[in-house]
């Protein structure tokens, strides 16, 4: 071991560090290592021993376990691929799980590039810090010749689904895949009781030859179609959605096609083909799907009490798959506060004249206090695209007659285009998944003005539109907790400088700003977030969640003089913020949120309560 000296240069103390690396025992490095940087360490930092042998208890245990390495013998690849199946082994020396693995890996490598004999063993060597792989490879086999026992009729149609890769390495497993594929492709083809087995498997001399025996069976006729999990949707609605089967020959591809479009009639959580049932015929058999259907009629209330305007809230009533038919009404109602309220009811229809078109048509007035009052109607046409895909398009008539103003009546058209893709695993309680919707809408407007200069037009037309996009996001964090975040875009552009104020976008409350009133700001675009963390103690849908909210907005103010004329404009951008916390309660007419949200900076007594009420039945 080498013997450390007092009162060295730094200089010199560095070399005698350097030599210490080598040709010592892992051991005797650590401790010939240690004792130089001590002394080096008191000499360039007296004041610093004691941090000196803090450094010296973390680096010390790298210092006496180098890295593992592999020695392979006999091993027929290149050592970079057997350094890479084995590299999780040589990062856990002490875990013989691991090294099974590795083995087991190596092995299917080997024998997938052809040596069907090849063993393999490994050991560690613990004074060498190394592991050693003897592999024993024996012959390199190659494909031969393939033997198809089938009946004549058969022979040419599965021989051309086999391609055979003669004089290419054996692999067994790239086999098994290639004989699947040919099943498959017999499938497709209605062969769906297509058989094929290995009989044969003959290797000699670094050749395999192989036989396979088996029947392509007849093509298979659709002979019935059955759908279960039905209760309450009628049967013929299912088959209306799953289109002409009956009579068809069988082809996999489309009865997985069938249960999309099933999925996506919108009434069942989940739809599925579980496979083809044979009967009393050999030439045809039955369709399977199985369904699942919630419950479908759900009502939600919010309830809130803020400032002045006293008690606001909204009760909201769906009824979906009205009979058994598939078709939706929806029924609203929502008070902000002073005299505004809006009220809307909707309807649905999923399969427009059989087809997969889903219509909605929607009727909606909003009051707001003595400024104006809006009426809304119009339809929409939706088509699911598959995967939980959807678009839209559809067209809005408005009418706004107001109190005061330079319009006394405007009338706008709006042309609708939305694409939604939903993948959360849960639609009341999500904790897993994503949802984006995206939506733009061209406006028409054509305004009658009130009192229109002496020999001017009493009408006065623009054009705008509406931009908005919707994120929201769920990830789990642990098993009983997860984060939610919602980022949300929504702005409106006009030929004109300055919106007009039912044209303006509401900000505030329970749906957007948690912490401020029931539309505290009306803006002409705005960017909103939801950041949550959740605690769920229970598996149905109780949750506790720290909540912040998040708006940035800008609008564009007219500028008037003493006399009310607008003489300019100004631009506007303000922040506004909400914090607090909420919970989710299992009640017995559904779940009851509960939520308490502050502006920063103000007293605990300033803050909003929103009530909330999701009940399904």
């Amino acid at each position: 071991m080498l013997r450390m000296r007092r009162g060295l240069r730094p200089r010199a103390m560095a070399r005698e560090l350097a030599g210490a690396r080598r040709g010592l025992r892992p051991r005797a490095t650590a401790r010939a290592v240690a004792g130089a940087w001590r002394r080096l360490s008191r000499l360039v930092f007296p004041r610093a021993a004691g941090a000196t042998w803090l450094t010296l208890a973390l680096v010390s245990p790298v210092l006496a376990a180098p890295a593992a390495r592999l020695r392979a013998t006999g091993w027929p690849l290149t050592s970079r691929e057997a350094e890479a199946l084995f590299a999780p082994a040589l990062r856990a020396p002490a875990d013989s799980a691991v090294l099974a693995r590795a083995l087991h890996r190596a092995e299917t490598r080997l024998q997938s590039d052809g040596w069907l004999d090849a063993t393999l063993t490994a050991a560690w060597d613990t004074a060498r810090s190394a592991l050693s792989l003897a592999a024993t490879a024996g012959t390199r086999y190659r494909w031969r010749k393939l033997t198809v026992v089938l009946p004549s009729a058969d022979s040419s149609a599965l021989s051309s689904w086999l391609p055979w890769p003669a004089d290419q390495p054996a692999d067994p497993l790239a086999f098994g895949a290639l004989v699947e594929r040919a099943l498959r492709e017999a499938e497709s083809r209605g062969h769906a009781w297509a058989q094929l087995a290995v009989t044969g498997w003959d290797a000699d001399s670094g050749r395999v030859d192989v036989r396979l025996s088996g029947a392509l069976g007849p093509r298979v006729r659709v002979s019935d179609v059955r759908v279960d999990g039905l209760h309450v949707t009628r049967p013929e609605v299912a088959s209306r959605a799953l289109g002409r089967l009956t009579g068809a020959t069988y082809d996999p591809a489309a009865a997985k096609a069938a249960a999309s479009r099933l999925s996506q009639l919108g009434v069942f959580s989940r739809a599925e083909f579980t496979g083809l049932e044979g009967g009393p015929q050999w030439e045809a058999g039955t369709l399977a799907f199985r369904v699942e259907e919630p419950r479908y009629n759900r009502f939600e209330g919010a309830v809130g009490v803020q400032g002045s305007s006293g008690v606001v809230g909204l009760a909201s009533l769906d009824l979906g798959n009205l009979l058994g038919t598939a078709r939706s009404a929806s029924l609203g109602w929502r008070s902000r506060g002073a005299g505004r309220s809006d009220f809307h009811m909707r309807y649905s229809e999923p399969q427009l004249a059989g087809l997969p078109f889903r219509l909605e048509l929607a009727l909606a007035q909003e009051l707001q206090d003595s400024t104006y009052t809006r009426t809304r109607w119009g339809g929409r046409l939706g088509t699911p695209l598959g995967g939980g895909d959807r678009i839209e398009a559809g067209y809005e008539e408005e009418r706004v007659v107001q109190t005061r103003g330079e319009a006394s009546t405007a009338n706008l058209q709006n042309t609708v285009f939305a694409y939604e893709r939903d993948a959360r695993d849960d639609l009341v309680s999500p904790r897993r998944g994503s949802r984006l919707r995206l939506s733009g809408t061209g406006v028409f407007k054509r305004e009658t003005l009130r009192a229109p200069l002496p020999g001017g037009p009493s009408t006065r037309r623009s054009r705008g539109g509406i931009a908005e996009a919707r994120v929201e996001w769920h990830r789990p964090t642990a098993e009983h907790s997860g984060v939610a975040l919602e980022l949300g875009g929504i702005g409106r552009f006009s030929s004109e400088s300055v919106l007009a104020e039912y044209e303006r976008i509401p900000i505030g409350g329970a749906a957007t700003l948690r912490g401020h009133d029931e539309e505290a700001f009306r803006v002409d675009r705005a960017l909103t977030s939801r950041l949550e963390y959740r605690w769920f103690p229970g598996a149905s849908g109780e949750r506790v969640s720290l909540f912040w909210d998040h708006a940035r907005m800008f609008s564009r103010d007219a500028v008037t003089d003493s006399t009310g004329a607008i003489i300019g404009d100004v631009a506007n951008t303000r922040a506004a913020d909400g914090v607090g916390f909420g919970l989710r309660l299992r009640a017995a007419g559904g779940l009851v949120d509960l939520d308490y949200g502050i502006e920063p900076g103000r007293g605990f007594l300033d803050g909003r309560l929103h009530l909330r009420l999701v009940s399904t039945f």
